[in-house]
Formats: structure tokens, C-alpha cells, sequence
């Protein structure tokens, strides 16, 4: 069958199975669902309204009493959260990137997602041109302490501005 975009998938949802003692017994989850509508209860088949039953953590208490039967009380668990952790530091390398360009010790990653940055360029190796565009296009904040170069003629575009903060200077050669 086609789909458009990625083909559905299929998880299993964790279910556990309890016996019932005609009594209003507790059990143990596996998991400490976040709320009663993340799990479903049936007892006997039939599914259990939120009523029917408390939760604490992983101690699932039922307000009436369950049938005495073998493995007839079932706890579905409904969209298991995944935790898939932080990276160890140094970990994510330019490689696991979806980029364009070259990485190298002169670029940065742009917004979008492009390799980019003030660098030497020319033919045959030649590195005493270094290029930056015409235009401002977005607003930027030069950084208090710190001095910012470009070549010009350099216009700002209607909308951005170019903010100079104390301590800072911005030059235009």
C-alpha cells in the first residue's frame, strides 16, 4: 500500500495482568502513569471507567471489589513517554548535522542549517579577500566590549536595525 509521507508505526502499548480476590485490592504497575487517562482497566474484559478505581505512583486501587478470578484484571498503558537523554558532552559532531557547506575552524553553523563565516577567499589559495554582503536584511545588536568590521558600502534594510552597545564600535571601511 502507498502512503504518503513516512509509513504508520506500530508500537505495543505495556499491559500487565493482575488476579482478582473479591476484594478492593491494590497492585503494583510497572510504570507510574502520569494521569488515571493514561491507562485503561478492564476487569473480566469490560473496561473500567476512571471512577472504579485510584492511582498513586505505581499503586493502582481499585474503590470496589474485584471479582476473584485468574489473570482477570488487565492495565493497558497508553503513550509511553521515551526518554532519550542528553548527549554526553563532545558527543554531536559536525557529521550528524543535516548542513550545507564545509565545516571547518572558520565556520559556524547559520540558522539555516548552512556552514558559514568571515573568511579568507580567492583563487589558488589566495587569502587576502575577505567578503560580507551589501545589506543588513535582519536587526542585529553589536555586543557591549566588543569592535565589529565590515566592508561597504553597507546599507540597512527597511525594518532591521544595526544597535551599537556601550562599549562597542562598529566599522565601516
Amino acid at each position: 500500500m502507498a502512503y504518503l509521507g513516512n509509513e504508520p508505526q506500530f508500537v505495543e502499548y505495556p499491559s500487565k495482568f493482575f488476579s482478582g480476590n473479591n476484594s478492593a485490592m491494590t497492585v503494583t504497575l510497572d510504570y507510574a502513569p502520569p494521569s488515571l487517562a493514561s491507562i485503561l482497566v478492564f476487569i473480566d474484559g469490560v473496561r473500567q471507567n476512571t471512577s472504579a478505581y485510584t492511582l498513586s505512583g505505581v499503586s493502582l486501587t481499585f474503590t470496589g471489589t474485584v471479582a476473584t478470578g485468574s489473570n482477570n484484571v488487565q492495565v493497558v498503558h497508553l503513550g509511553m513517554g521515551v526518554d532519550v537523554g542528553t548527549p554526553p558532552n563532545s558527543s554531536v559532531t559536525a557529521a550528524k548535522f543535516s548542513a550545507t557547506g564545509t565545516p571547518s575552524a572558520n565556520n559556524f553553523l547559520r540558522g539555516d542549517m548552512a556552514w558559514s563565516g568571515m573568511q579568507p577567499t580567492g583563487a589558488s589559495g589566495e587569502q587576502a579577500f575577505y567578503e560580507n554582503e551589501t545589506q543588513v536584511d535582519n536587526s542585529y545588536s553589536v555586543p557591549a566590549s566588543t569592535n565589529a568590521m565590515s566592508a561597504g558600502p553597507v546599507t540597512v534594510a527597511s525594518g532591521a536595525t544595526v544597535t551599537i552597545s556601550s562599549g562597542a564600535t562598529w566599522t565601516v571601511i
